[in-house]
């Protein structure tokens, strides 16, 4: 994985540079235009406006370069290095080392300091040394004295190269500025997505060791519970051949429903292990998850017909199925809860409300937690909510808690890939 600093100098490659010098094209054109015809100083045109161009035409061909060559600091030090050479040329007909423009090095060696490693930071600041050493250069056959071809050599007013000094330094200053802040907001981009990818990774490690967990659960337990149904079985049949009483044949077949339901729980769990990622029908999952709940117990709102999502079916139907037990378990008794399901965007949200008292703000920012729970003891372990959210990382989606007006809670798990199979259903 590419480092944030990486990541973040590859964003500039190729994009912020063509930007940066079309800002220069147009900025060294006004100059041009305001310095002659404003100030009235003198500028040997024929050689300033071709080197205008040749940046204005080297920009142009970039957009017909493949973004994929940026990515290594190579191609963008030679480029920052022949940026450097057009400067010289500019500041070398403009008044050389008199031209107060020279601060413009220094944006250079800025910019290349920011977005290149170190020997490609070397190259642009060496450049730049070099060519502000190439200005003075024949300075003494270019301006005589009484000879000021250019308007901005040595005859130039004091008073006006000061004011020139001022305008180039704060523009230099303001472009450092812009360019550094933009790179420093990619970096803080880059470290945030870093810092969730990290937080993902956990994630997924937690719910790989619960999964494998489970799974051994599962195995461990599918002996035992196997013998307990034969045995109730067993015990259910003695008991009414012998001719016992209600009681006895009532707790011998309610052992025998519980052992049976426990066996369907870690077949649940067995399934969940091999849960792949998929596209799956909504109306399908939801319709699985109610059945498992008594019927007038759970209100469910019109779905859109062939609404799917990418998402691991068996995984999917446990998460809603824990935000109904939950919404159950906090109603009163035989009320109903509520399940709407609708489609916001490219996302779908399945919301669940129950009836009961509500969680307050510092319950709801624990809930999820694994083992966190506000049910009395032996009533559940927390790990419910725990692999909601779990489920809602591992797709990229969202999982929240809302206080309501009337009281009680609404549990929302958001997640991306809404879409209607066409034809319906």
């Amino acid at each position: 994985m590419a480092s944030p600093l990486q990541s973040g100098r590859d964003e500039w490659s190729l994009r912020w540079l063509r930007n940066l010098r079309w800002t220069a094209v147009a900025g060294q054109t006004a100059t041009v235009c305001f310095v002659v015809w404003v100030l009235g100083l003198r500028l040997p045109l024929a050689l300033v406006f071709p080197v205008i161009a040749v940046t204005a035409i080297s920009n142009g061909v970039l957009h017909w370069v493949p973004a994929a060559r940026w990515e290594r600091p190579g191609p963008v030090t030679g480029l920052l290095v022949f940026d450097v050479l057009l400067l010289t040329a500019m500041l070398h007909v403009t008044g050389g080392p008199h031209n107060p423009f020279t601060f413009f090095y220094l944006v250079h060696v800025a910019l290349a300091a920011v977005v290149l490693p170190a020997k490609g930071s070397a190259a642009v600041a060496s450049a730049c040394v070099a060519g502000y050493g190439l200005l003075f250069v024949g300075l003494d056959v270019r301006w005589r004295p009484g000879d000021d071809v250019c308007g901005v050599g040595p005859g130039m007013p004091l008073s006006l190269h000061l004011r020139g000094m001022l305008v180039a330094f704060g523009l230099s200053a303001a472009c450092i500025t812009f360019f550094a802040g933009r790179l420093q907001a990619a970096l803080k981009r880059q470290a945030e997505e870093l810092a969730k990818a990290r937080l993902m990774a956990a994630s997924n490690e937690r719910f790989a060791a619960m999964a494998t967990l489970a799974a051994g659960a599962a195995h461990e337990l599918g002996t035992p519970l196997g013998t307990i149904a034969i045995a109730a079985g067993e015990l259910v049949r003695n008991v009414r051949q012998s001719g016992g009483s209600a009681e006895v044949v009532e707790d011998a077949d309610l052992i025998q429903e519980e052992s049976i339901r426990c066996r369907a729980i870690l077949d649940r769990l067995q399934a969940q292990t091999g849960d792949a990622v998929r596209r799956v029908g909504v109306s399908e999952v939801v319709a699985g998850v109610v059945g498992r709940f008594p019927a007038h117990r759970v209100e469910v709102s019109t779905i859109e017909a062939g609404l799917e999502l990418e998402a691991p079916p068996e995984a999917l139907g446990q998460a809603l199925a824990s935000l109904v037990k939950n919404a159950l378990d906090a109603s009163p008794a035989e009320a109903a809860v509520r399940m709407e399901i609708r489609r916001v965007g490219e996302r779908v949200e399945f919301a669940v409300e129950d009836r009961g008292a509500g969680l307050d703000s510092a319950a709801r920012s624990h809930a999820g937690e694994p083992f966190f729970t506000t049910k009395p003891p032996g009533q559940g372990m927390g790990l419910g909510l725990f692999l909601v959210r779990l489920l809602a990382q591992r797709l990229d989606g969202e999982f929240r808690l809302e206080g309501l007006e009337r009281g009680g809670t609404r549990a929302v798990l958001s997640l991306p890939g809404g879409g209607v199979r066409s034809g319906g259903l």
